[in-house]
């Protein structure tokens, strides 16, 4: 249901369909035009008020899917070891992400950075490790955590940041490389990373926008997240509740621009296809309060998404009391308490109901299979059975420390991801009916689901278009 649906070129004609990554021959001729775009609003915010930024792009050539988002963090005071959240690094500051063509809004989604963090965890290890830490400042990579002086007996596992860990009597405190750090006292050594397009906007994955043909502005608008508690993690015993600006002269938008063909291949598919039409998929969030006594005793949430295609929902639970002073901050994803045989509790259930009819046959009470069945929907995540479940701490397990934290404790079980790939055709009226039951921990107090749908949008004359699947 990703794949364009645009008029196929006419017997004869050399010129591919150009909305498809996939179907542009690898050997095509094409030229790239970068532009280093400032933002033409741009609001830092408040301790208590969201910042903002807009970025307006020309309408020329196609929109390249991996242009990049630039940004760097600049600690106000006080602190001098900060760093990004290592899920989902700087995009943590974002909160909303925004891609309008015209007054239509064509991707749009709230808490945006607790769906980057899901998608983030299909990452390898490897690539972690060797590349998005020093772009987008994502490190989940695992390394064993060998004993003092020793180079073949390890304790157990944890991060790695190609930093030795230093010792403190009692454990080892992994630290992020000097470079990675925000220092107060430094701050125009602060870090920039970067954030792809087609991960603000996931539809760009498969489709580019041919921004010649569209005679509406485009812009892309970004929300902030307050300056306090949310934009960074602080290292352990340093002040908290300190503000965290976004360095106004760092930020920018690369929007590279692509051109196709040596000569009027692009003019000859614009006449060729006056109208264009293309299905692809957006999020919708839904939020549902939840205490632990509620979940103990069963929940039930509806997810509305009636009559809509719905290819799969994404569920996690949140500790939103999680603040600054810990690895992961707000952007946790909370798995059942583990009784004493280290396993989840007995009582967990989860399943999902519309049309009248359950997607399990009988409800999931294991991890294991729910693991299973979010693999199935996303794919394989690069993370741990403890920190997906809780369960499984191996040979010493997550015994060191990261930035002055228990990586044990700020890590097992926050992971725990929920992917349902529904099958049962398009949801009728009643919407989805989520039930989940089990002994969370206490402090968990918000359901977040992603719901993901099929949309269709139209390109004529210069004019888009887009409605529901």
């Amino acid at each position: 249901m990703d794949s364009a649906t645009a008029p196929a070129p006419q017997s004869g004609d050399d010129v591919p369909n150009f909305l498809m990554l996939n179907q542009i021959p690898v050997n095509y001729v094409q030229q790239l035009e970068t532009d280093l775009l400032e933002p033409v609003v741009f609001s830092q915010g408040s301790a208590t008020s969201d910042g903002f930024a807009r970025f307006t792009l020309q309408n020329k050539g196609f929109l390249h899917s991996h242009s990049k988002l630039f940004m760097s963090l600049k600690v106000t005071a006080t602190n001098d070891g900060c760093f990004n959240a290592p899920h989902i690094g700087i995009a943590q500051v974002i909160k909303k992400a925004v891609l309008k063509i015209g007054n239509k809004t064509i991707n749009e989604l709230d808490s945006w950075r607790g769906l980057h963090a899901i998608k983030s965890s299909l990452i390898t290890s490897e690539n972690n490790h060797e590349r998005e830490m020093y772009m987008t400042g994502r490190l989940v990579s695992h390394d064993y955590n060998y004993l003092l002086g020793s180079r073949f007996d390890a304790a157990g596992y944890g991060l790695e940041t190609s930093v030795e860990p230093t010792w403190d009597g009692s454990v080892q405190d992994l630290k992020v490389p000097g470079w990675m750090q925000n220092d107060a006292s430094a701050p125009d050594q602060a870090p920039s990373f970067q954030i792809d397009l087609s991960d603000l906007f996931p539809f760009l994955k498969v489709n580019q926008l041919p921004l010649y043909m569209i005679d509406e502005p485009i812009n892309i608008e970004l929300t902030f997240h307050p300056t306090v508690k949310q934009r960074i993690q602080i290292d352990s015993g340093d002040t908290p509740d300190v503000p965290v600006e976004i360095v106004r002269d760092e930020l920018k938008f690369a929007a590279d621009y692509i051109y196709y063909g040596a000569t009027d291949e692009m003019q000859r598919y614009a006449q060729r296809n006056p109208a264009l039409n293309f299905s692809f998929v957006d999020y919708r969030l839904v939020e549902h309060s939840t205490t632990q006594t509620a979940l103990a005793g069963s929940v039930v949430r509806n997810l509305g998404m009636a009559n809509r295609l719905v290819p799969r929902i994404l569920t996690t639970l949140v500790e939103t009391g999680v603040d600054e002073a810990s690895i992961l901050g707000e952007t946790n994803a909370n798995a059942p308490q583990i009784n004493a045989s280290g396993v989840a509790d007995s009582t967990l259930r989860y399943n999902v109901k519309y049309n009248d009819r359950f997607e399990y046959t009988s409800a999931i009470d294991s991890t294991a299979r729910l693991f299973g069945q979010l693999t199935n929907s996303e794919g394989a995540p690069f993370i741990t059975r403890q920190e997906y479940a809780d369960e499984g701490s191996v040979a010493g397990g997550l015994n060191e420390k990261f930035e002055g934290y228990q990586q044990g404790t700020d890590l097992s079980g926050k992971f725990f991801y929920l992917g349902t790939r529904l099958t049962n055709g398009r949801v009728g009226q009643r919407g989805i009916d989520l039930y989940i039951t089990g002994d969370f921990p206490a402090g968990v107090d918000l359901m977040r689901s992603y719901c993901e749908y099929v949309r269709v949008a139209s390109l004529k004359s210069g004019m888009f278009e887009i409605y529901n699947a």
